[in-house]
């Protein structure tokens, strides 16, 4: 059982309205604080990641935001998965999915790939970090990242 600064169980409950999104609004009460933790933690690279995407600062926010709100509702269910993280990537991969304009590199690959592609080239993300906000090991996420630059090779060569 971990112990933060302040003595808390990392799953004891948030009873205040402390917002991980620095403006947004104010988080479901009574979720642990692991979910908290979470949303601090994958916030800058959702937002910047949705928004990318998106082609829209703003729209890119409200996608980021509206998606770790929806993860509060199914924090048990995605703590019970092999990786939150990766749980909650696929909510907001989805999410983006309706969104974007049809071009790019999501016309091409399939969504992870594509994803992949983003985070590391146009976000600059370490294989360490893109991993880490996908929920997958470094390892895992270069192989993807791989099999993305060589799903594209023939399209290059047209």
């Amino acid at each position: 059982m971990r112990n933060g600064p302040c003595g808390l169980r990392a799953d004891a409950e948030l009873d205040d309205q402390r917002d991980p999104f620095h403006s947004g609004p104010p988080l479901p009460r009574g979720l642990p604080v692991s979910y908290s933790a979470f949303c601090r933690d994958q916030w800058a690279v959702y937002q910047s990641f949705s928004a990318f995407t998106v082609g829209s600062a703003r729209v890119g926010t409200t996608i980021a935001r509206a998606v770790l709100h929806d993860l509060g509702g199914r924090w048990d269910a995605a703590l019970r998965t092999c990786s939150p993280a990766a749980y909650a990537w696929n909510l907001l991969s989805r999410r983006v999915c309706e969104r974007r304009p049809e071009s790019g590199l999501h016309r091409l690959l399939a969504r992870n790939e594509a994803d992949a592609l983003v985070l590391r080239y146009k976000l600059g993300l370490s294989p360490l970090e893109a991993g880490h906000a996908m929920g997958m090991m470094p390892a895992d996420f270069e192989m993807l990242r791989h099999r993305a630059l060589l799903a594209l090779l023939p399209s290059l060569a047209r």
